[in-house]
């Protein structure tokens, strides 16, 4: 059985360290799940749990279930997410009925998993034309990737460039170099792509786990899309033969809308297809206690963020 790195007590550390936001486990002799608790926001979410053992019974779900309520009412909990389940370690379904009799509402969510162990010819054949196209394409025009093997490559090349084209704010160099530090298992890896002439034009990374490799941080500077490189393309498929290489069996590009609304939305869709992968729900569990006037402030807030 695959696990994942989300329910582990190390990503719990490292995203108390990023995102300040504490790990709680809440579990019983047939359940665990490792939240964040958002203490000023009373929110508690988990990502890729619970853990579920396969003999579980209704009574002990049912109790795992009181468990989290408990812990919601003393603290004063408004929001609870189960975010993203594990795509490779499926619910099943009377779970899921359980929770909506409970009071959750599911949040469909899907993504695309790419086989990693068949050969690199064979690969490359089970993309879509465009996706072939596009590795063409990059490599024509002399696109070359590169791995950051350090911290100094990952603030320099990677972090302050990233943080640049996607209008974000950077924090001081010391906050990244202890997360960089906390990932004593090398679980995280950032890539970046420069033109022939060495200009920056995107950036990918990835963590990987028990031999699935997920994908993060994807973006591209403003000379990519001037220049429409299909940048990403050649990211994608230089970092599947890493993992692969690794011995990496799985690649996760990462979750998207079924249902897209958006532009972004439906290109994103369209962009995931494109690798032939196999379609896994991810969907999310959520339970909503918050007012009116709190939701409407969180979905401006969401909006602020897009």
């Amino acid at each position: 059985m695959f696990k994942s790195f989300m329910q582990t007590l190390m990503w719990g550390t490292l995203n108390q360290h990023v995102n300040g936001l504490n790990p709680v486990v809440i579990e019983n002799e047939s359940a665990s799940c490792l939240f964040s608790f958002d203490k000023k926001n009373r929110l508690l979410t988990s990502f890729n749990g619970p853990v579920i053992n396969k003999h579980i019974t209704l009574h002990a779900f049912q109790n795992f279930l009181e468990k989290i309520y408990h812990f919601t009412h003393n603290n004063k909990i408004d929001y609870i997410n189960l975010k993203s389940l594990f795509p490779l370690r499926q619910w099943a379904p009377w779970i899921e009925e359980e929770l909506i009799k409970s009071g959750f509402a599911r949040q469909e969510w899907k993504t695309l998993i790419v086989d990693l162990t068949s050969t690199q010819e064979a690969l490359l054949k089970s993309f879509e034309h465009s996706a072939r196209k596009g590795i063409k394409k990059a490599q024509s025009h002399g696109v070359q990737v590169e791995r950051c093997d350090t911290f100094e490559e990952y603030f320099s090349k990677f972090l302050i460039p990233y943080f640049k084209s996607t209008n974000r704010a950077l924090k001081e160099k010391e906050f990244y170099r202890k997360g960089w530090d906390l990932d004593s298992e090398n679980v995280y890896n950032y890539w970046i792509s420069k033109s022939f002439e060495g200009e920056l034009l995107g950036f990918l990374g990835t963590f990987r786990y028990d031999g699935l490799a997920t994908e993060i941080m994807s973006a591209l500077t403003p000379l990519a899309f001037e220049k429409k490189i299909p940048v990403q393309d050649l990211l994608h498929w230089e970092i599947m033969n890493y993992h692969k290489d690794l011995g990496d069996t799985y690649f996760d590009l990462a979750g998207f809308n079924p249902n897209p609304i958006s532009e972004k939305e439906k290109n994103i869709k369209r962009f995931k297809e494109k690798w032939g992968g196999e379609i896994f729900d991810i969907s999310s569990y959520i339970f909503d206690n918050r007012s009116f006037g709190q939701k409407v402030i969180s979905r401006i807030r969401a909006k602020l963020h897009e």
